[in-house]
């Protein structure tokens, strides 16, 4: 069983399943989050708060700055469809 979870974390991480925004952020610790932050200058608490739950949309050059930060685990597409999903929290 270890192995069959070894080899879909593996292909996981090859880019065949792709994390949604919500999944690659509660994957990182608290020290890698904050330099996503800071990478992205994102705030942590906007973050948090808005960002990784769909609540607000982010731009493209926020999108971008995201995805370059990610190395490479992030995606355009998987980012727009995580917020194309998502509906207006009023």
């Amino acid at each position: 069983m270890f192995t069959l979870w070894v080899y879909l974390y593996n292909i996981y991480l090859s880019g065949v399943f792709m994390a949604t925004l919500y999944d690659f952020w509660r994957g990182l610790d608290k020290d890698e989050r904050i330099q996503f932050c800071e990478t992205t200058k994102i705030s942590y608490g906007y973050m948090e708060s808005h960002l990784i739950h769909g609540r607000k949309k982010p731009g493209m050059e926020t999108i971008q700055k995201m995805v370059d930060a990610s190395n490479k685990k992030l995606t355009h597409k998987c980012i727009f469809e995580f917020f194309l999903r998502k509906t207006s929290v009023a």
